[in-house]
């Protein structure tokens, strides 16, 4: 699971880390709304709401600063669901 963190920008990071991660199953991100950690039997609100920029900044490293060449992958996985 820690692997994954790599993938958010520091703050946010931060954050996330400072709970206990066992059986965290999803971890959803809005910009100025509270992050949600999720697990089979839990969820937890943290008291943290991300600014845009730390979200852009999330997707600029899964997308390793090129969202131009994820852009056909988001937009299919979006409207697929």
């Amino acid at each position: 699971m820690l692997d994954i963190l790599k993938f958010f920008s520091t703050e946010i990071k931060d954050k996330i880390l400072e709970q206990n991660l066992e059986g965290l199953e999803e971890i959803r991100i809005r910009a100025f709304r509270p992050i949600i950690l999720k697990s089979s039997n839990r969820e937890i609100i943290l008291n943290y709401k991300p600014m845009q920029k730390e979200i852009l900044q999330t997707l600029q490293l899964l997308c390793d600063n090129s969202i131009y060449s994820f852009q056909n992958q988001i937009c299919n996985r979006i409207y697929n669901c």
